[in-house]
């Protein structure tokens, strides 16, 4: 973005540039802040597209062949809610996975019109590279930390899930 004319431009003394939030990584929600930002840039994706050689370089397959790692197979309408985009975007990255041989369309057995992806047999083992290698920089991370500060992170954490998955949270 090029930068606009100075007479377009606020001072920056006459705006406040600090977080609206004070950064004290001793607040859970600085800490949430922090981790799901982590998670969800880019360049941590892409460095685990790298690790685990993913054959395209295209995130939203990437992200797509990621969630049905994590949740198994999925309606697209469903896939498309979870990653912000629409169906007819879903349905074109679901056609060039199959190119890629890494889903496959299933009729769904609660819906008789329906389908879900899933991933094929290649495509799980995509994702098994894709569990393996968070679980290695994850263990790399928690290296230095007791038993004990694991398990409690552990149950906190599940707690922390479960509590936000309840009915009414959102």
């Amino acid at each position: 973005m090029a930068r606009p004319h100075k007479d377009q431009l606020a001072t920056s003394t006459s705006v406040d540039l600090t977080p609206v939030i004070e950064r004290d990584l001793l607040d859970i929600r600085v800490s949430l802040s922090t981790l799901v930002h982590w998670a969800d840039s880019q360049e941590v994706r892409r460095e685990v597209m790298a690790a685990i050689d993913f054959p395209v370089d295209e995130l939203s397959m990437f992200l797509v062949v990621n969630q049905l790692t994590l949740r198994g197979a999925m309606r697209p309408r469903d896939l498309a809610t979870v990653l912000g985009t629409g169906q007819a975007n879903m349905t074109k990255i679901a056609h060039r996975l199959q190119d890629h041989n890494l889903i496959v369309r299933v009729p769904s057995p609660s819906d008789d019109r329906g389908i879900l992806l899933a991933l094929t047999a290649e495509g799980r083992a995509m994702g098994e590279r894709i569990v393996a290698f968070s679980s290695s920089k994850l263990e790399a991370t928690l290296a230095h930390w007791s038993a004990k500060d694991r398990d409690a992170l552990n149950l906190t954490l599940a707690r922390l899930a479960r509590d936000m998955a309840a009915p009414g949270f959102h």
